[in-house]
């Protein structure tokens, strides 16, 4: 049966308060990207650093931009959205696929990216991007800072947090209950379409198993003529007891190839 219309030309005010109060939490989520601290950064140490996704002067951004397309399409059809990178050993180039991977979904105006240090040990992205200003993730995950005053902002839909200080406890970090509930307000307050999390090598310690409990599915990066067989096998088979394995990555010098 159709509305009648009341004399001011509108339906009865139960759709109204249900939308306003959705607005306004939107709204709220938008005002906290917003207040995110600038990262200044410098082009030429991007360049410097291979982040060839921030200036696209490298035909190698075509793979990132493939990554990201293949990545978000299964994150919407499984409305997922926390995803963590790893490799098997050290030297593979996750957290060069990590940063790439990241810029590249910051190109979609409507993605909302949120790249994550969590790498604990050997925290690598501050120097890849040539921050200086940087924090301390484990005051983050402990939950000393607000995630606002944490997180940098490189574009309006691209936020970083960054650490500057490597710790020997890390897989403790990881698998304490505050950094799962620290993670959910964050995820609650910027409502981001993904949430990247450039994780230890997995084979080096529990760090990365640890973790998991707190993504959606994993990408593997393979380092092209380092990894071996073996090792891939082996991630594969411990991850993927754990949590869904996206995708294999095999991060040659020249560009990086999605593997399924």
């Amino acid at each position: 049966m159709a509305q009648t219309p009341n004399q001011d030309g509108l339906n009865a005010g139960s759709a109204n308060t249900e939308v306003a109060p959705a607005r306004s939490s939107a709204l709220a989520k938008l005002d906290l990207w917003k207040q995110c601290e600038r990262l200044a950064l410098n082009k030429k140490t991007l360049t410097k650093n291979r982040v060839i996704s921030a200036n696209r002067t490298d035909e190698a951004y075509k793979s990132f931009d493939m990554l990201r397309t293949r990545l978000l399409q299964v994150l919407s059809e499984k409305k997922w959205g926390r995803v963590a990178i790893t490799s098997p050993t050290a030297g593979c180039g996750k957290t060069f696929v990590a940063t790439n991977l990241a810029f590249s979904m910051a190109r979609l105006a409507s993605c909302r990216t949120i790249l994550m240090d969590m790498d604990l040990r050997n925290p690598g992205i501050a120097d890849i991007l040539g921050a200086e200003q940087t924090s301390d993730m484990q005051e983050f995950l402990e939950g000393d800072i607000a995630p606002e005053d944490f997180l940098m902002k490189v574009t309006d839909n691209l936020v970083v947090g960054l650490n500057d200080q490597p710790t020997d406890v890390a897989a403790e970090i990881l698998q304490e209950s505050m950094t799962e509930d620290v993670l959910i307000d964050m995820q609650d307050g910027f409502y981001p379409t993904a949430v990247l999390y450039d994780l230890p090598p997995a084979l080096d310690n529990d760090d990365v198993i640890g973790f998991l409990p707190n993504v959606d599915g994993v990408l593997i990066v393979a380092g092209g003529g380092m990894t071996t067989a073996t090792e891939i096998r082996k991630v594969e088979q411990m991850l993927g007891k754990h949590t869904p394995v996206l995708g294999m990555i095999l991060n040659r010098a020249e560009a990086p190839i999605w593997g399924e």
